[in-house]
């Protein structure tokens, strides 16, 4: 699974000077907190796929290409080449969501490690790419956020569902996962699936580029959820090819990728705003990010970014950007030591003008924002009425929310719903006869978020917050 390359710990940054990244009051500030991205890592007493069960594969898989039909068998032609085999789901907002957590082992020798770029993320004896879900990975494995797709159309001839998927322990459990052959003969196994996820095709049946195979989860011996992509040059364990083309790669050389990543990409994965501290537990807790988009003005906010490479010397710029594009007040994060997936946070006072500011977080020349409102539902409005007037439930809501407004003038009131931007999304009129009225909204395609409630008539205006799971 995951390197134990990225589990050193970061020391403060004490030392301060100004840069000329933004308008005012920029300069170095001490992180609150933060460092590697807390994980439980696999090794070589503990592999992702064990020797036995490379021997059972390679049975199955030979058994199931016996019983295919003669016109579904593959034809070696073509020279296969890979598309990036995870996506965001729909509905993920984050800047990105994966980080490389292991590469091909290139060292023979034991217990020497070598990657393909003579590196050392990898461990001793692992044979594929840990492509890891990042930040909040149990979060995202239980709400389907990544998805793993076929990187290239061919035969499916082995699969596995039904499995558990939150071992937290280094076992031989079987886990969830698909193998393809391609047109040239090569195989592409996809392993660690989330339980219940993997695509309904069967066993001889084909699947095109980029065609979904199932949800990247954190079955088999896996402490946390990640896809394991390895490729076999035919459908035995022992023609593993490493497809990344590098000095080191002693594994077929040339690459296997139509597009071959960077070594590294350093990168914000994602920024976010908090009232209180997100919580990270190890598998097999799901993570609570607390996140929040609304705050009182003038208190105290943690701004948080997780990072994909995290490299020694290079520096992390942030700010707050006023409604108008200004800055509010910037700073900046030096790097002391390199991390596979790190985050840190800071404790910034807020302005006081109501509005809709902007966190902003710039590394490696990728900028990543997220919004984040002063005062919600004032803004220069009147006070938001009493909970017993205004009733919203459920709240979240999933699907059908309801509103109920008592006490109030006959008349008619205007129902508008704003997105975190103020971005009308919805809005309707009622008539409010006998000093009340009930209305329902159906969210079910809204995108999870933050939404705001205004109901208007001539006299009056009430603001209510809605969350949207």
């Amino acid at each position: 699974m995951i390197s134990k390359y990225f589990t050193a710990m970061l020391m403060p940054v004490l030392t301060a000077f100004t840069l000329p990244v933004f308008a005012q009051n920029t300069g170095i500030t001490e992180h609150e907190g933060g460092g590697a991205y807390p994980l439980i890592v696999n090794d070589a007493a503990h592999p992702c796929i064990t020797q036995q069960q490379y021997e059972m594969i390679e049975k199955r898989v030979a058994q199931n290409i016996r019983l295919l039909k003669p016109d579904t068998r593959q034809k070696k032609t073509t020279t296969t080449l890979f598309s990036w085999p995870l996506r965001p789901a729909a509905g993920l907002a984050d800047c990105s969501y994966y980080y490389i957590g292991n590469y091909v082992d290139e060292d023979p020798t034991s217990p020497g490690i070598k990657d393909y770029n003579c590196g050392a993320v990898t461990y001793d004896g692992h044979r594929g790419t840990d492509i890891c879900t990042a930040p909040y990975p149990f979060l995202k494995m239980d709400n389907n956020q990544v998805e793993a797709i076929a990187a290239a159309p061919g035969t499916i001839v082995d699969k596995q569902e039904g499995h558990f998927d939150k071992n937290c322990a280094f076992n031989t459990d079987t886990a969830n996962y698909i193998i393809i052959q391609h047109a040239d003969g090569s195989c592409a196994l996809y392993w660690h699936f989330k339980k219940n996820s993997v695509t309904t095709k069967l066993i001889g049946q084909t699947v095109g580029l980029g065609e979904y195979l199932g949800v990247c989860g954190s079955s088999g011996s896996s402490t946390a959820p990640h896809l394991h992509f390895e490729v076999w040059a035919s459908i035995l364990s022992s023609s593993l090819r490493d497809p990344w083309a590098g000095t080191c790669n002693s594994l077929g050389g040339a690459t296997w990728w139509a597009a071959q990543k960077p070594y590294t990409e350093p990168a914000v994965i994602k920024a976010q705003v908090n009232n209180i501290l997100a919580v990270l537990p190890t598998c097999p807790a799901t993570e609570t990010p607390n996140e929040d988009s609304c705050f009182a003005a003038g208190s105290t906010a943690k701004f948080f970014f997780f990072l994909r490479n995290e490299t020694i010397g290079d520096t992390v710029h942030e700010r707050i950007v006023n409604p108008g594009g200004s800055t509010f007040t910037s700073w900046t994060h030096n790097s002391i030591t390199s991390y596979l997936a790190s985050y840190w946070y800071f404790n910034k006072v807020l302005p006081v003008i109501p509005g809709v500011y902007t966190y902003e977080t710039i590394y490696n020349g990728i900028t990543c924002s997220k919004n984040f409102v002063v005062e919600c539902g004032l803004l220069g409005e009147p006070a938001i009425t009493s909970q017993e007037q205004v009733m919203v439930y459920p709240n979240p809501v999933t699907n059908i929310v309801t509103i109920a407004v008592n006490d109030i003038e006959p008349g008619i009131y205007k129902l508008s719903l704003n997105n975190i931007v103020g971005q009308e999304v919805l809005t309707d009129k009622v008539q409010a006869d006998h000093n009340s009225f009930q209305k329902d909204f159906s969210l079910a395609s809204m995108p999870a978020g933050i939404y705001f409630l205004s109901i208007e008539s001539d006299k009056t205006r009430m603001v209510r917050k809605i969350i949207k799971d």
